[in-house]
């Protein structure tokens, strides 16, 4: 009963139109006089016809409404599943329905995908943190530790602690900026006295004289990708130096560590690559110059590193604002 009235009310328009249509002519063989048994016959005749369109015209709405509410109790839903018609309209509704399914299930596998390298992140994560923490225990249970080597370990749960808030802000770095104009020295030097320990710890160099440019950034991200890329040249230098300086608006950080292999180069800032160096460093996860490359895309600066084996490594940073691409 309940599918008859929509039927209905689907096609009121339809039918009040058709009797409204039957009483016109009735109305006109009436004034012309026709006879009673004609205009009768005309009535009856018209009436019939439309009751067999009705019930044609229902048993097609009502198996066709049947199928509909049995494709909605499934999960997935096919073209081929879809009821066959020869009306342009519900083609064109069918065609946005799967074109809105397509964009569905292009989300879903895209939720899944991030899900699943967030899982796989924070897996490599929790492996990465232990070390530290372990070192750290360690140390206290034996007593015969420095301050230096105690804070060295503080710094790398920190580190690690800060690029996994900034892996999982990356995507909503709209709500999280404050663009400003700073000074870049005083950002260099806040990283700066917190990696002072690791210099101090691996005996090495620096090169770096107080640096005059105003930047238009957020203070916060630059200190990450600053702080990122000082990490690595620590990481990667044994001995010798550590340079910093500015050239053009563009600031440089060049080390003489062990360089680079030629063939890793174009794919380092790909999330997730860790090339020949992250093979022998098996705790590198490969996101911290993938998060410095999409940060600085973000902002509208430029990030270039140059690299040759066993010679060191000089990354680029280019402060002119080209264009900010953050949503």
């Amino acid at each position: 009963m309940m599918r008859l009235l929509h039927y209905f009310k689907d096609r009121y328009f339809f039918y009040l139109f058709a009797l409204l249509i039957m009483g016109v002519f009735y109305f006109i063989l009436y004034l012309y006089n026709a006879l009673i048994d004609a205009i009768d016959y005309a009535l009856i005749l018209s009436s019939a016809i439309l009751v067999f369109y009705f019930l044609v015209d229902f048993y097609k709405y009502n198996k066709k409404t049947k199928q509909i509410d049995y494709l909605l109790r499934l999960n997935d839903v096919s073209v081929v599943d879809l009821p066959k018609t020869s009306l342009l309209i519900e083609q064109q509704y069918q065609q946005l329905f799967l074109k809105v399914n397509q964009l569905h299930i292009a989300l879903e596998n895209q939720n899944d995908q991030d899900y699943h390298d967030m899982l796989d992140y924070f897996t490599l994560w929790v492996h990465q943190i232990k070390t530290p923490i372990s070192a750290l225990r360690l140390l206290i249970q034996s007593q015969e530790c420095s301050q230096n080597e105690l804070l060295m370990q503080v710094l790398r749960i920190e580190q690690y602690v800060d690029m996994v808030l900034h892996y999982i802000k990356i995507d909503h770095m709209a709500s999280d900026l404050r663009l400003r104009r700073y000074q870049l020295n005083d950002i260099v030097n806040d990283v700066l006295k917190k990696q002072a320990t690791f210099f101090i710890q691996k005996k090495l160099k620096l090169q770096y004289e107080p640096i005059d440019l105003m930047i238009l950034s957020d203070e916060k991200w630059i200190s990450f990708v600053i702080e990122q890329v000082l990490s690595n040249a620590l990481k990667y230098t044994k001995e010798g130096t550590i340079s910093i300086y500015v050239k053009d608006e563009t600031l440089y950080i060049e080390d003489s560590g062990i360089g680079i292999k030629e063939e890793d180069l174009p794919r380092l800032f790909e999330k997730g690559f860790t090339g020949y160096n992250g093979r022998i460093d098996k705790k590198a996860s490969g996101l911290g110059l993938y998060l410095c490359k999409t940060i600085l895309d973000n902002l509208g600066h430029h990030i270039e590193l140059h690299s040759k084996l066993g010679k060191g490594t000089v990354v680029s940073i280019n402060f002119h604002v080209d264009d900010l691409k953050v949503k």
